[in-house]
């Protein structure tokens, strides 16, 4: 496993290298590694889909077009998140469009659960999804992007610091604020426990 992770990091880094010395092949491979992510992600920052899709598409014709003065990273996912975050908020304050606004986090897509943890009853079960979408939506946006951030798209509470743009201590409270209020809110999945006790 280690392994594996090491080769996909190894590989990512010569994407990027490879993209940043002009080669367009690799630059068309990022774009399709990581728009749909990057679409997924800013659809949690904005409900104006248009705002997101604008966004990432300037994006990336930034990044082909300053690719020379570029930085080396050691993650690419982090690097393009970080981006269209601030290139979200750079273009709402151009168009004056509320942001983080009818943020939906889908429970199915949060968690990687095992199949033996889903052995129980389906009513009782799609109950407690339920109550864990609707209590997901009762939390302030900031809390909702970071435990997005965090647990949707696998980022530490650091990088999920640097990408939100607030220190580590106010990622770490978003976090561990939303997941103290569901966990008393709601009647949780044995899944959701485990991953919060």
């Amino acid at each position: 496993m280690v392994k594996q992770q090491t080769t996909a990091l190894h590989d990512e880094v010569t994407l990027w290298n490879s993209f940043r010395e002009g080669d367009k092949e690799a630059f068309a491979c990022i774009y399709q590694l990581y728009a749909p992510p990057l679409l997924s992600y800013g659809y949690k920052v904005t409900s104006d889909n248009t705002l997101v899709e604008d966004s990432i598409q300037d994006l990336f014709i930034e990044l082909w077009h300053s690719r020379a003065n570029l930085s080396a990273t050691d993650s690419v996912k982090f690097y393009l998140f970080r981006a269209l975050r601030n290139k979200i908020l750079r273009n709402k304050a151009k168009v004056e469009i509320e942001v983080l606004n009818d943020f939906s986090v889908e429970p199915s897509h949060l968690f990687d659960v095992s199949n033996e943890t889903l052995m129980i009853d389906e009513e009782v079960y799609q109950l407690q999804i339920s109550q864990l979408q609707t209590s997901l939506q009762k939390l302030p946006k900031r809390q909702q992007e970071a435990i997005n951030l965090r647990y949707y798209h696998d980022f530490s509470n650091e990088e999920v610091a640097q990408i939100m743009g607030v220190n580590y201590q106010s990622a770490c409270k978003f976090i561990y604020t939303g997941l103290r209020f569901l966990k008393e809110n709601i009647i949780i999945p044995t899944f959701f426990y485990l991953l919060i006790s």
